[in-house]
Order: structure tokens, then sequence, then C-alpha cells
């Protein structure tokens, strides 16, 4: 069995795998070190694993994760990054500044499409990544640009008087123009986030000719998915699904 493990900038997400099947998961917060501690012993008394990756933007957390990985299943991870052994072609210039989770995501929607066409795969989550992969499996770069709430905490961080929008009051129906600055921020948050989606969207399909498949994932990805209109999949777990693929393909002779 393969393990998979996504290190967050606010969570951490375990996933252990049968093949390609998903059997187990388990999320927890990044900083808590207690609770990933326990959450790799629980795992490693339920399930017998013979590789382990790991997709991390957290170097602390990270080398936590490692040494206690090390204890307790003897086994050295696979740390992805631009150098692993990948089923997609990066073209990026300065690879090595490529987030992990980018690659992960890039690897899961290239498997997903199985050469087909096109995929962008859209994460919104604490940034908002739009990466791309053409046909022949060239992944060829992407847009990188602050999320909802990261957007919300840089208004209230930045000015006077403009007040912090916690996520759980934001709504899919937030008015264009707000009545009032609760609703006037709430539509730059929301309908903007939307417009600036759609907008990349159109003109990456513009850019690019051919078939594109859009893969939409992310904390956010359900909230925004409702509102924008362009064709596209909601997958969840894409970071771990891509990770487990990478392991998959570390054997093959491809």
């Amino acid at each position: 069995m393969n393990l998979a493990i996504d290190i967050g900038n606010s969570f951490t997400h375990f996933a252990v795998y049968k093949d390609s099947r998903n059997v187990y998961t388990y999320n927890c917060s990044s900083i808590n070190r207690i609770d990933l501690v326990k959450a790799i012993k629980k795992i490693s008394k339920k399930f017998r694993i013979i590789k382990i990756g790991i997709s991390s933007v957290s170097a602390d957390t990270l080398k936590i994760i490692k040494s206690y990985i090390r204890k307790e299943f003897k086994i050295s991870p696979l740390t992805i990054n631009n150098k692993t052994k990948l089923p997609v072609k990066i073209k990026i210039k300065k690879s090595h500044t490529l987030g992990p989770d980018r690659i992960c995501n890039a690897v899961y929607g290239y498997d997903t499409v199985k050469a087909k066409c096109h995929v962008l795969m859209i994460d919104l989550g604490t940034a908002n990544t739009y990466d791309l992969v053409l046909k022949n499996g060239d992944f060829v770069g992407g847009i990188i640009a602050p999320g909802i709430m990261t957007s919300s905490r840089a208004l209230n961080s930045n000015t006077g008087n403009l007040p912090l929008l916690e996520y759980r009051k934001l709504s899919v129906k937030a008015p264009l123009i707000g009545r009032n600055t609760f609703e006037a921020i709430q539509s730059g948050l929301v309908n903007y986030m939307k417009c600036a989606t759609e907008g990349l969207v159109k003109a990456i399909r513009g850019q690019y000719k051919g078939k594109l498949r859009v893969i939409v994932t992310g904390g956010s990805a359900k909230f925004l998915g409702r509102k924008v209109n362009f064709d596209h999949i909601y997958r969840k777990n894409t970071v771990l699904e891509g990770i487990n693929i990478v392991l998959n393909y570390q054997g093959s002779s491809k």
C-alpha cells in the first residue's frame, strides 16, 4: 500500500491507497505536532505501507513528519519536486521554484484526461493556482493569485476601517453592487473571483487551441464552482491522488 501526505499551509492530509483506490484518509492541522505524530502512528499500526510520498509547502512540518516516518515505518519517503520521475514533462523556467502541490495537481490532471486533450487544473485555496498541461504531457506553466480568504485578510490588515469577512459569511448569491460595506466587500471577494476565473479560462482557451478540460479543486472549489459560467468538473484530494500516481510511476519502465 502507498501512503500519500499533502502538507499544506494550514492542514496536512494523509491518504492510504491500494493501487489506485483510496482506502483511508485523515486530516489535521499542519502546526499541531501532537496530531501529526498521532496520525502517523495510527496509520503505521493499521496498514502495511510499502511506499510513502510527500508534497509539502512547509519545510518545518516536512522535517517533523519525515523524522517520525523513518521511526514508525523504517521507510525513506519520496519528497516530490521538479527532479522526481514524473509522467508529465516540466517545461517551466526555474523549475526548482515550482511547488510540489502544483506538480501533483498537474500529474493528476494529465492522468485523468489520458492525453486526449489539454487540461487546466484550478486549485482554489489559500492561493488560487491555474496550471496547464498540454495534450502531449508538457506542463507549460500557470497562474498564481491570492485566494478568497487571503484577499479578505489583506483588505482587513492593510486598511483602517474595512472589516474581516469570515469564509462562513460569504454567499454565492452576493449582490453585484453592495448596498453597504459588508456587501461591497463580499461582492469584491466573490464576484471579482468569479469574473477573474472566468476571464482566465477564456483567455487560456483562446491562446491554446484544441479541446480543454477544466478540473476545479481546493477548499473554495465547491463554493465558487456554483458561481462560474464555464464547463468544469469538481474533484477533491487531487494533490493526494497525484502523489499516489507519482509513487506508482516510480516502478514503471517509462
